[in-house]
């Protein structure tokens, strides 16, 4: 009976043992491997949380890039050989009326859409929205990509599908403001401007470092009425390139797109000067290259 029992604190002993050595393993950065296999690990139940979230936003964009940059982790995705623009764009449901008169009591879901300068003005686009009693759900930063890259890829008309937001705000052309092929830009702006179809928006032109020739009209023409803010006219500071605003350029920047947000544009919002600054960064932050990713 006695040796019974023994056998029995025995077994339960190593029992315990086993699986405690297989929980520290699971959770170790080192890896065993027995007669040419590897013993699997156990998951950590977070990182399966961030692995399928970031799966969700590779299934719903599907695009053709290798690689995709985003704020936390990077989403490898096979090549496709579909060259071919997604004309569909959601239908999303909004009470907003052209022309609107302001409606403080409207909190918005906004997504930004831009090249470098979206990526310098995030921040401070934040800080107004979450004073403002919107949310700034998600911002394309596209570096070195230009209205033709805009035009042509169906991903603005995914990630508007999957955001669901109820107010963009478009800013981009910093990187083509010394184009003088006017038809072109004109062409791939009306192109763009349909991939917004049924959201409200706001269209702002790029800050202007050098002579805008013909990229700042070319936006306006393709734009709504009163729903294009053209930057070639302000001074601002510069960042240390000469081209991107400096960080208190960008605050100037937006603080006369808010001003024109709440009094002038064709779908007006509350807009206020925030109460302070730093509000915490909630949004999802996609970033792209256009030498890496060109979109179409």
């Amino acid at each position: 009976m006695k040796s019974n029992r023994g056998y029995l604190v025995w077994a339960g002993l190593c029992f315990i043992v086993v699986n405690a050595l297989l929980f520290i393993y699971g959770y170790s950065p080192y890896n065993f491997t027995i007669g040419g296999f590897e013993l699997k690990k156990i998951v950590n139940s977070t990182v399966d949380q961030v692995s399928v979230e970031d799966q969700i936003l590779a299934e719903s964009i599907k695009i053709d890039s290798p690689k995709i940059a985003l704020k936390d982790t990077v989403v490898r995705l096979a090549d496709s050989k579909s060259d071919s623009i997604v004309d569909e764009i959601v239908s999303l449901p909004t009470s907003l009326k052209a022309d609107s008169s302001l409606n403080d009591s409207t909190h918005h879901r906004i997504l930004l859409l831009g090249d470098s300068e979206a990526g310098g003005i995030k921040n401070v686009l934040n800080d107004y929205c979450l004073s403002n009693g919107h949310k700034l759900v998600a911002t394309l930063e596209w570096y070195s990509a230009t209205s033709v890259n805009f035009a042509k890829a169906d991903t603005i008309s995914k990630l508007i599908a999957r955001y669901k937001p109820t107010y963009v705000i478009v800013l981009f052309g910093l990187n083509e403001v010394l184009a003088r092929d006017g038809a072109n830009r004109r062409a791939m702006a009306k192109l763009f401007q349909k991939r917004l179809r049924k959201v409200p928006y706001a269209w702002i032109g790029p800050t202007n470092w050098g002579q805008d020739f013909v990229v700042t009209d070319a936006f306006r023409a393709a734009a709504d009425s009163a729903a294009f803010f053209s930057s070639k006219s302000l001074a601002l500071p510069k960042s240390s390139d000469g081209r991107h605003p400096s960080l208190s350029g960008y605050r100037i920047w937006m603080a006369n797109i808010a001003n024109w947000l709440q009094t002038s544009a064709r779908w007006k919002m509350k807009m206020l000067p925030p109460n302070r600054t730093g509000y915490p960064r909630k949004f999802k932050s996609i970033v792209f290259n256009a030498a890496e990713f060109r979109g179409y």
